[in-house]
Protein backbone atom coordinates (compact mmCIF):
# COMPACT_ATOMS: atom_id res chain seq x y z
CA UNK A 1 0.00 0.00 0.00
CA UNK A 2 1.26 3.63 -0.85
CA UNK A 3 1.58 6.40 1.70
CA UNK A 4 1.10 9.93 1.34
CA UNK A 5 4.34 11.40 1.67
CA UNK A 6 5.24 15.08 0.43
CA UNK A 7 7.64 14.51 -2.62
CA UNK A 8 11.20 16.11 -2.74
CA UNK A 9 11.85 19.13 -4.29
CA UNK A 10 14.34 17.80 -7.12
CA UNK A 11 11.25 15.81 -7.99
CA UNK A 12 8.75 18.01 -8.25
CA UNK A 13 11.11 20.26 -9.48
CA UNK A 14 12.18 17.88 -12.15
CA UNK A 15 8.51 16.99 -13.38
CA UNK A 16 7.87 20.71 -13.64
CA UNK A 17 10.83 21.35 -15.59
CA UNK A 18 9.99 18.48 -17.80
CA UNK A 19 6.56 19.55 -18.54
CA UNK A 20 7.96 23.00 -19.29
CA UNK A 21 10.77 21.78 -21.30
CA UNK A 22 8.15 19.85 -23.55
CA UNK A 23 6.02 23.39 -24.37
CA UNK A 24 9.10 25.15 -25.70
CA UNK A 25 10.35 22.50 -27.11
CA UNK A 26 7.49 21.95 -29.18
CA UNK A 27 7.08 25.39 -29.74
CA UNK A 28 10.91 26.14 -31.27
CA UNK A 29 11.24 23.11 -33.43
CA UNK A 30 7.58 24.12 -34.90
CA UNK A 31 8.63 27.50 -35.53
CA UNK A 32 12.29 26.40 -36.77
CA UNK A 33 11.22 23.05 -38.88
CA UNK A 34 7.34 22.81 -39.28
CA UNK A 35 7.81 19.90 -36.70
CA UNK A 36 7.07 20.31 -33.07
CA UNK A 37 7.28 16.99 -32.14
CA UNK A 38 10.80 16.53 -32.76
CA UNK A 39 11.40 19.00 -30.16
CA UNK A 40 9.38 16.76 -27.81
CA UNK A 41 11.17 13.32 -28.64
CA UNK A 42 15.04 15.27 -28.05
CA UNK A 43 13.83 16.93 -24.55
CA UNK A 44 13.18 12.83 -24.15
CA UNK A 45 16.15 11.84 -24.90
CA UNK A 46 17.65 14.25 -22.90
CA UNK A 47 16.03 14.31 -19.79
CA UNK A 48 16.13 10.07 -20.53
CA UNK A 49 19.29 8.05 -21.86
CA UNK A 50 21.71 10.93 -21.97
CA UNK A 51 21.37 13.13 -18.53
CA UNK A 52 19.04 10.13 -16.95
CA UNK A 53 17.39 13.00 -15.13
CA UNK A 54 14.44 10.78 -14.47
CA UNK A 55 13.96 7.76 -13.00
CA UNK A 56 13.03 4.59 -14.53
CA UNK A 57 9.42 4.65 -12.65
CA UNK A 58 8.77 7.80 -13.67
CA UNK A 59 9.57 7.03 -17.43
CA UNK A 60 6.96 3.89 -17.15
CA UNK A 61 4.36 6.14 -15.96
CA UNK A 62 5.00 9.00 -18.84
CA UNK A 63 5.21 6.36 -21.34
CA UNK A 64 1.41 4.83 -20.39
CA UNK A 65 0.22 8.44 -19.45
CA UNK A 66 2.19 9.14 -23.76
CA UNK A 67 0.15 6.06 -25.05
CA UNK A 68 -2.87 7.72 -23.99
CA UNK A 69 -1.86 10.25 -25.93
CA UNK A 70 -1.15 8.51 -29.01
CA UNK A 71 -4.69 6.43 -28.27
CA UNK A 72 -6.46 10.02 -28.45
CA UNK A 73 -4.72 11.21 -31.43
CA UNK A 74 -6.03 8.49 -33.29
CA UNK A 75 -9.24 8.60 -31.56
CA UNK A 76 -9.88 12.45 -33.23
CA UNK A 77 -9.00 10.89 -36.31
CA UNK A 78 -12.09 8.86 -36.13
CA UNK A 79 -14.00 11.86 -34.86
CA UNK A 80 -13.22 13.52 -38.11
CA UNK A 81 -13.95 10.81 -40.49
CA UNK A 82 -15.36 11.78 -44.06
CA UNK A 83 -17.33 8.59 -45.30
CA UNK A 84 -17.39 10.35 -48.72
CA UNK A 85 -14.21 10.49 -48.97
CA UNK A 86 -12.92 7.33 -47.08
CA UNK A 87 -14.67 4.42 -49.12
CA UNK A 88 -14.09 5.62 -52.84
CA UNK A 89 -10.10 5.84 -51.71
CA UNK A 90 -10.17 2.51 -49.70
CA UNK A 91 -8.77 0.48 -52.65
CA UNK A 92 -5.89 3.14 -53.81
CA UNK A 93 -5.11 3.49 -49.51
CA UNK A 94 -4.84 -0.55 -49.32
CA UNK A 95 -2.32 -0.70 -52.32
CA UNK A 96 -0.26 2.07 -50.93
CA UNK A 97 -0.23 -0.07 -47.34
CA UNK A 98 0.69 -3.03 -49.27
CA UNK A 99 3.69 -0.94 -51.53
CA UNK A 100 4.76 0.63 -48.35
CA UNK A 101 5.13 -2.64 -46.82
CA UNK A 102 6.87 -4.70 -49.34
CA UNK A 103 9.80 -2.27 -50.54
CA UNK A 104 10.91 -1.48 -47.08
CA UNK A 105 11.24 -4.99 -46.71
CA UNK A 106 12.97 -5.94 -49.79
CA UNK A 107 15.46 -3.02 -49.37
CA UNK A 108 15.88 -4.94 -45.99
CA UNK A 109 16.94 -8.49 -47.10
CA UNK A 110 19.12 -6.60 -49.84
CA UNK A 111 20.93 -4.60 -47.84
CA UNK A 112 21.47 -7.00 -45.23
CA UNK A 113 22.79 -9.54 -47.60
CA UNK A 114 25.53 -7.55 -49.31
CA UNK A 115 28.64 -7.90 -48.69
CA UNK A 116 28.96 -4.40 -46.58
CA UNK A 117 26.61 -5.49 -44.30
CA UNK A 118 26.55 -9.39 -43.99
CA UNK A 119 23.74 -9.69 -41.34
CA UNK A 120 21.89 -13.10 -41.37
CA UNK A 121 18.17 -13.34 -43.16
CA UNK A 122 16.30 -13.65 -39.89
CA UNK A 123 17.89 -10.17 -38.24
CA UNK A 124 16.65 -8.79 -42.18
CA UNK A 125 13.17 -10.11 -41.52
CA UNK A 126 13.32 -8.04 -37.84
CA UNK A 127 14.64 -5.00 -39.04
CA UNK A 128 12.67 -5.12 -42.10
CA UNK A 129 9.40 -5.21 -40.15
CA UNK A 130 10.27 -2.87 -38.23
CA UNK A 131 10.75 -0.39 -40.80
CA UNK A 132 7.99 -1.70 -43.09
CA UNK A 133 5.60 0.24 -40.05
CA UNK A 134 4.26 3.56 -40.33
CA UNK A 135 3.88 6.09 -37.44
CA UNK A 136 0.10 6.36 -37.12
CA UNK A 137 0.16 8.92 -34.36
CA UNK A 138 3.01 11.02 -36.33
CA UNK A 139 1.02 10.58 -39.29
CA UNK A 140 -2.08 12.65 -37.42
CA UNK A 141 -0.19 14.97 -35.53
CA UNK A 142 1.30 16.29 -38.76
CA UNK A 143 -1.84 16.65 -40.38
CA UNK A 144 -3.01 17.97 -37.68
CA UNK A 145 -0.08 20.74 -37.46
CA UNK A 146 -0.69 21.98 -40.67
CA UNK A 147 -4.56 22.61 -40.29
CA UNK A 148 -4.04 26.21 -39.50
CA UNK A 149 -3.10 26.86 -43.06
CA UNK A 150 -4.53 25.08 -45.48
CA UNK A 151 -7.74 22.27 -45.15
CA UNK A 152 -5.67 19.30 -45.40
CA UNK A 153 -7.77 16.59 -43.82
CA UNK A 154 -10.56 17.28 -46.27
CA UNK A 155 -8.64 16.22 -49.30
CA UNK A 156 -8.67 13.06 -51.01
CA UNK A 157 -4.98 12.69 -50.76
CA UNK A 158 -5.11 12.64 -47.05
CA UNK A 159 -8.12 9.73 -46.53
CA UNK A 160 -6.30 7.49 -48.82
CA UNK A 161 -3.04 8.43 -46.41
CA UNK A 162 -5.05 7.54 -43.12
CA UNK A 163 -6.20 4.54 -44.42
CA UNK A 164 -2.97 3.71 -45.63
CA UNK A 165 -1.34 4.09 -42.42
CA UNK A 166 -3.96 2.15 -40.31
CA UNK A 167 -3.34 -0.71 -42.93
CA UNK A 168 0.30 -0.16 -42.30
CA UNK A 169 -0.11 -0.88 -38.60
CA UNK A 170 -2.38 -4.08 -38.97
CA UNK A 171 0.34 -5.54 -41.15
CA UNK A 172 3.11 -4.63 -38.73
CA UNK A 173 1.48 -6.52 -35.61
CA UNK A 174 1.21 -9.28 -37.68
CA UNK A 175 5.03 -8.98 -38.40
CA UNK A 176 4.93 -8.09 -34.85
CA UNK A 177 3.18 -11.33 -33.96
CA UNK A 178 5.31 -13.54 -35.69
CA UNK A 179 8.21 -12.33 -34.52
CA UNK A 180 7.07 -12.87 -30.91
CA UNK A 181 6.14 -16.61 -32.01
CA UNK A 182 9.81 -17.25 -33.43
CA UNK A 183 11.14 -15.50 -30.45
CA UNK A 184 9.38 -18.39 -28.16
CA UNK A 185 10.06 -20.94 -30.96
CA UNK A 186 6.50 -21.70 -31.12
CA UNK A 187 6.27 -22.21 -34.98
CA UNK A 188 3.48 -24.95 -34.32
CA UNK A 189 0.62 -22.62 -34.86
CA UNK A 190 2.15 -20.32 -37.10
CA UNK A 191 -0.82 -20.01 -39.23
CA UNK A 192 -3.04 -18.74 -36.79
CA UNK A 193 -0.75 -16.51 -35.56
CA UNK A 194 -0.25 -14.85 -38.50
CA UNK A 195 -3.92 -15.20 -38.95
CA UNK A 196 -5.74 -14.05 -35.70
CA UNK A 197 -4.63 -10.64 -36.33
CA UNK A 198 -5.83 -10.08 -39.90
CA UNK A 199 -9.26 -11.50 -39.04
CA UNK A 200 -9.50 -9.57 -35.94
CA UNK A 201 -8.49 -6.26 -37.61
CA UNK A 202 -10.97 -6.97 -40.57
CA UNK A 203 -14.07 -8.04 -38.39
CA UNK A 204 -13.25 -4.96 -36.42
CA UNK A 205 -12.66 -2.61 -39.46
CA UNK A 206 -16.24 -3.99 -41.02
CA UNK A 207 -18.14 -5.10 -38.05
CA UNK A 208 -17.81 -2.03 -36.03
CA UNK A 209 -18.92 0.81 -38.78
CA UNK A 210 -21.58 -1.97 -39.57
CA UNK A 211 -23.20 -1.99 -35.73
CA UNK A 212 -22.72 1.79 -35.01
CA UNK A 213 -25.39 2.90 -38.40
CA UNK A 214 -27.01 -0.29 -38.42
CA UNK A 215 -27.92 -0.77 -34.89
CA UNK A 216 -26.42 1.82 -32.46
CA UNK A 217 -27.70 5.25 -34.26
CA UNK A 218 -31.37 4.27 -34.25
CA UNK A 219 -31.45 3.28 -30.92
CA UNK A 220 -29.57 5.75 -29.87
CA UNK A 221 -31.02 8.39 -31.97
CA UNK A 222 -34.50 7.09 -30.39
CA UNK A 223 -33.88 6.29 -26.53
CA UNK A 224 -30.59 8.38 -25.62
CA UNK A 225 -30.23 11.02 -27.72
CA UNK A 226 -32.12 13.63 -25.75
CA UNK A 227 -31.36 12.49 -22.70
CA UNK A 228 -27.89 13.07 -23.79
CA UNK A 229 -28.14 16.74 -24.76
CA UNK A 230 -30.28 17.52 -21.25
CA UNK A 231 -27.55 16.45 -19.42
CA UNK A 232 -24.82 18.17 -21.23
CA UNK A 233 -21.38 17.49 -22.03
CA UNK A 234 -20.11 15.41 -19.11
CA UNK A 235 -23.24 13.05 -20.15
CA UNK A 236 -21.67 13.14 -23.66
CA UNK A 237 -18.03 12.78 -22.40
CA UNK A 238 -19.18 9.49 -20.34
CA UNK A 239 -20.76 7.78 -23.57
CA UNK A 240 -17.82 8.99 -25.37
CA UNK A 241 -15.30 7.36 -22.84
CA UNK A 242 -17.72 4.26 -22.47
CA UNK A 243 -17.56 3.63 -26.22
CA UNK A 244 -13.46 4.50 -26.64
CA UNK A 245 -13.08 2.00 -24.02
CA UNK A 246 -15.32 -0.41 -24.74
CA UNK A 247 -13.43 -0.71 -28.29
CA UNK A 248 -9.77 -0.49 -26.92
CA UNK A 249 -10.92 -3.96 -24.74
CA UNK A 250 -12.41 -5.75 -27.86
CA UNK A 251 -9.27 -4.56 -29.93
CA UNK A 252 -6.83 -6.09 -27.24
CA UNK A 253 -8.33 -9.06 -26.57
CA UNK A 254 -9.20 -9.92 -30.02
CA UNK A 255 -5.69 -9.89 -31.04
CA UNK A 256 -5.34 -6.70 -32.83
CA UNK A 257 -4.11 -2.72 -32.59
CA UNK A 258 -5.58 -0.74 -29.92
CA UNK A 259 -5.02 1.72 -31.90
CA UNK A 260 -7.30 0.25 -34.92
CA UNK A 261 -10.08 0.17 -32.22
CA UNK A 262 -9.76 3.98 -30.94
CA UNK A 263 -10.41 4.82 -34.15
CA UNK A 264 -13.21 2.59 -34.75
CA UNK A 265 -14.62 4.20 -31.66
CA UNK A 266 -14.38 7.65 -33.14
CA UNK A 267 -15.88 6.78 -35.83
CA UNK A 268 -18.41 5.03 -34.17
CA UNK A 269 -19.54 8.22 -32.22
CA UNK A 270 -18.68 10.34 -35.17
CA UNK A 271 -22.28 8.28 -36.60
CA UNK A 272 -24.53 8.30 -33.70
CA UNK A 273 -25.75 11.97 -33.25
CA UNK A 274 -29.03 12.93 -35.59
CA UNK A 275 -28.22 15.75 -38.44
CA UNK A 276 -28.67 19.51 -36.85
CA UNK A 277 -28.62 17.77 -33.63
CA UNK A 278 -26.86 20.09 -30.54
CA UNK A 279 -24.94 16.90 -29.73
CA UNK A 280 -21.48 17.26 -31.17
CA UNK A 281 -18.90 14.96 -29.65
CA UNK A 282 -15.67 16.23 -31.71
CA UNK A 283 -16.87 19.63 -29.98
CA UNK A 284 -17.23 17.71 -26.55
CA UNK A 285 -13.35 16.46 -26.69
CA UNK A 286 -12.34 19.59 -28.15
CA UNK A 287 -13.51 21.56 -24.97
CA UNK A 288 -13.12 18.72 -22.19
CA UNK A 289 -9.91 16.69 -23.30
CA UNK A 290 -8.35 18.32 -25.92
CA UNK A 291 -6.75 20.92 -23.42
CA UNK A 292 -5.02 17.68 -21.48
CA UNK A 293 -4.13 16.48 -25.07
CA UNK A 294 -2.01 19.35 -25.96
CA UNK A 295 -0.61 20.25 -23.58
CA UNK A 296 0.05 16.60 -21.55
CA UNK A 297 -0.51 13.48 -23.17
CA UNK A 298 0.46 14.12 -26.79
CA UNK A 299 3.72 15.70 -25.23
CA UNK A 300 4.46 12.94 -23.19
CA UNK A 301 3.88 10.44 -26.31
CA UNK A 302 6.41 11.82 -28.12
CA UNK A 303 8.73 12.63 -24.95
CA UNK A 304 8.11 8.64 -24.04
CA UNK A 305 10.16 7.64 -27.80
CA UNK A 306 13.11 9.41 -26.70
CA UNK A 307 13.17 7.20 -23.84
CA UNK A 308 13.37 3.86 -26.16
CA UNK A 309 16.47 5.24 -28.19
CA UNK A 310 20.17 4.35 -26.87
CA UNK A 311 21.15 7.51 -27.61
CA UNK A 312 24.84 6.94 -26.46
CA UNK A 313 25.07 3.72 -27.83
CA UNK A 314 24.98 4.70 -31.95
CA UNK A 315 27.85 6.84 -32.27
CA UNK A 316 30.16 5.01 -33.26
CA UNK A 317 31.33 5.18 -37.08
CA UNK A 318 30.46 2.00 -38.49
CA UNK A 319 26.97 1.95 -36.91
CA UNK A 320 26.16 5.88 -38.70
CA UNK A 321 27.05 5.15 -41.70
CA UNK A 322 25.50 2.07 -41.76
CA UNK A 323 22.18 3.66 -40.15
CA UNK A 324 22.66 6.40 -42.25
CA UNK A 325 22.68 4.38 -45.33
CA UNK A 326 19.51 1.76 -44.29
CA UNK A 327 17.96 4.96 -43.13
CA UNK A 328 17.97 7.16 -46.97
CA UNK A 329 16.80 3.58 -48.43
CA UNK A 330 14.04 3.14 -45.62
CA UNK A 331 12.53 6.54 -46.46
CA UNK A 332 13.06 5.34 -50.19
CA UNK A 333 10.63 2.71 -49.59
CA UNK A 334 7.64 4.79 -48.32
CA UNK A 335 8.61 7.91 -50.75
CA UNK A 336 8.04 5.41 -53.54
CA UNK A 337 4.46 4.84 -52.37
CA UNK A 338 3.36 7.98 -53.82
CA UNK A 339 3.43 6.01 -57.19
CA UNK A 340 0.72 4.70 -56.65
CA UNK A 341 -1.04 8.03 -56.47
CA UNK A 342 0.75 8.31 -60.29
CA UNK A 343 -0.76 5.44 -61.36
CA UNK A 344 -4.02 6.26 -60.04
CA UNK A 345 -4.56 9.42 -61.70
CA UNK A 346 -3.20 7.89 -64.95
CA UNK A 347 -6.08 6.10 -64.81
CA UNK A 348 -8.77 8.64 -63.58
CA UNK A 349 -11.22 10.49 -65.60
CA UNK A 350 -9.54 12.73 -68.47
CA UNK A 351 -10.09 16.08 -68.26
CA UNK A 352 -9.09 16.55 -72.33
CA UNK A 353 -12.90 17.23 -73.81
CA UNK A 354 -13.79 15.08 -77.02
CA UNK A 355 -12.16 15.93 -80.41
CA UNK A 356 -15.80 16.80 -81.74
CA UNK A 357 -15.51 20.16 -79.55
CA UNK A 358 -12.02 21.06 -79.97
CA UNK A 359 -11.65 23.59 -83.24
CA UNK A 360 -9.31 22.35 -86.00
CA UNK A 361 -6.27 23.79 -86.64
CA UNK A 362 -6.64 27.46 -88.41
CA UNK A 363 -10.40 27.27 -88.33
CA UNK A 364 -12.27 29.23 -85.96
CA UNK A 365 -13.45 27.35 -82.69
CA UNK A 366 -16.87 29.47 -83.07
CA UNK A 367 -19.78 28.37 -85.75
CA UNK A 368 -20.57 30.63 -88.02
CA UNK A 369 -23.73 29.59 -89.43
CA UNK A 370 -27.12 29.72 -87.02
CA UNK A 371 -27.45 26.03 -88.90
CA UNK A 372 -23.74 24.99 -87.77
CA UNK A 373 -23.99 26.40 -84.24
CA UNK A 374 -24.45 23.47 -81.81
CA UNK A 375 -27.55 23.66 -79.59
CA UNK A 376 -26.69 24.06 -75.30
CA UNK A 377 -28.34 20.93 -74.94
CA UNK A 378 -26.50 18.84 -77.08
CA UNK A 379 -22.95 20.76 -76.29
CA UNK A 380 -23.83 19.61 -72.53
CA UNK A 381 -24.33 16.17 -73.12
CA UNK A 382 -20.91 15.95 -74.94
CA UNK A 383 -19.25 17.76 -72.63
CA UNK A 384 -20.54 15.00 -69.55
CA UNK A 385 -19.82 12.06 -71.85
CA UNK A 386 -16.32 13.59 -71.88
CA UNK A 387 -16.17 14.25 -68.27
CA UNK A 388 -17.44 10.46 -67.41
CA UNK A 389 -14.60 9.37 -69.92
CA UNK A 390 -11.63 7.05 -68.40
CA UNK A 391 -9.18 6.17 -70.47
CA UNK A 392 -5.24 5.78 -69.67
CA UNK A 393 -3.72 9.00 -69.97
CA UNK A 394 -0.05 10.19 -68.93
CA UNK A 395 0.01 11.92 -65.52
CA UNK A 396 0.34 15.23 -65.17
CA UNK A 397 2.75 17.02 -63.03
CA UNK A 398 0.12 18.50 -60.94
CA UNK A 399 -0.17 15.16 -59.52
CA UNK A 400 3.46 15.27 -58.21
CA UNK A 401 2.48 16.96 -55.18
CA UNK A 402 -0.27 14.59 -53.74
CA UNK A 403 2.48 11.62 -54.85
CA UNK A 404 4.94 12.94 -52.75
CA UNK A 405 2.49 13.82 -50.31
CA UNK A 406 1.45 10.44 -49.59
CA UNK A 407 5.09 9.16 -49.62
CA UNK A 408 6.61 11.45 -47.36
CA UNK A 409 4.11 11.64 -44.55
CA UNK A 410 4.47 7.83 -44.38
CA UNK A 411 8.21 8.21 -43.91
CA UNK A 412 8.05 8.45 -40.47
CA UNK A 413 7.92 5.17 -38.28
CA UNK A 414 8.42 6.24 -34.20
CA UNK A 415 6.27 3.98 -32.01
CA UNK A 416 5.82 1.07 -34.32
CA UNK A 417 9.36 0.80 -35.49
CA UNK A 418 10.39 1.15 -31.81
CA UNK A 419 8.07 -1.05 -30.21
CA UNK A 420 9.35 -4.27 -32.97
CA UNK A 421 12.68 -3.50 -32.82
CA UNK A 422 12.45 -3.65 -28.92
CA UNK A 423 10.43 -7.11 -28.98
CA UNK A 424 12.52 -8.61 -31.49
CA UNK A 425 15.99 -7.63 -29.66
CA UNK A 426 14.59 -8.56 -26.27
CA UNK A 427 12.82 -12.08 -27.29
CA UNK A 428 15.23 -15.43 -26.65
CA UNK A 429 15.64 -16.69 -30.29
CA UNK A 430 18.48 -13.74 -30.63
CA UNK A 431 16.37 -12.61 -33.19
CA UNK A 432 18.06 -9.12 -33.70
CA UNK A 433 21.89 -8.98 -32.85
CA UNK A 434 23.08 -5.67 -31.22
CA UNK A 435 24.40 -4.22 -34.53
CA UNK A 436 21.44 -4.76 -36.35
CA UNK A 437 19.35 -3.08 -33.04
CA UNK A 438 21.32 -0.14 -33.12
CA UNK A 439 21.84 0.60 -37.20
CA UNK A 440 17.52 -0.08 -37.42
CA UNK A 441 16.94 2.44 -34.51
CA UNK A 442 19.22 4.86 -36.62
CA UNK A 443 16.87 4.29 -39.49
CA UNK A 444 13.69 4.68 -37.16
CA UNK A 445 15.42 7.85 -35.64
CA UNK A 446 16.20 9.45 -38.45
CA UNK A 447 13.47 8.63 -40.65
CA UNK A 448 10.83 9.99 -37.86
CA UNK A 449 13.18 13.06 -37.89
CA UNK A 450 13.34 13.43 -41.69
CA UNK A 451 9.82 12.58 -42.65
CA UNK A 452 7.76 15.47 -40.78
CA UNK A 453 10.61 18.24 -41.86
CA UNK A 454 10.03 17.29 -45.39
CA UNK A 455 6.42 16.70 -44.92
CA UNK A 456 6.00 20.15 -43.23
CA UNK A 457 7.88 21.96 -46.40
CA UNK A 458 6.07 20.13 -48.70
CA UNK A 459 2.91 21.67 -47.30
CA UNK A 460 4.02 24.96 -46.61
CA UNK A 461 5.40 25.24 -50.68
CA UNK A 462 2.34 22.97 -52.24
CA UNK A 463 -0.27 22.67 -49.45
CA UNK A 464 -2.94 25.59 -51.37
CA UNK A 465 -2.68 23.52 -54.92
CA UNK A 466 -3.30 19.96 -53.37
CA UNK A 467 -6.18 21.31 -51.30
CA UNK A 468 -7.36 23.32 -54.69
CA UNK A 469 -6.16 19.72 -57.23
CA UNK A 470 -7.80 17.26 -58.33
CA UNK A 471 -6.62 15.23 -54.97
CA UNK A 472 -7.93 17.71 -52.88
CA UNK A 473 -11.17 19.00 -51.53
CA UNK A 474 -14.62 17.21 -53.29
CA UNK A 475 -16.44 20.12 -54.27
Amino acid sequence: MVTFEEPSLPTLLTLISLIYALQVARGVAQRLVGAGLLGEIAVGIIYGPVANILQEEFEVTILALGYIGLVLIVFEGGLDIDLDLFLPTLPLASLSAFTGVLLPLAFTFALFASPSFNLPPLQAFSAGAALASTSLGTTFYVLRAQAGTTDLAATRISAVLVSAALIDDIIALVLLSVLTSLGAGAVTNLGWTIGRPIVASLALAIGGPAVAFLVARPLFRKFAERRVIKFGSNAALLVGIAVLSAFLAIAAYAGTTMLLGAYIAGVFLFALPSPGSDLNFKHVYTETVGPLQTYIFSPFFFCSIGFTIPFLSLWTGRIIWRGVVYALLMTLGKVLVGLCVVVADSFSPSPTPPSSLIAPEGTSASPTTAAEKPSFASSHSNLSSASSLKRVHLPTLDVLPPAAFLGLALVARGEIGVLVLQVARNSPGDLLGEEAYLVALWAVALCTIVGPIAFSALVRRYGEGIVNGRWGVQR
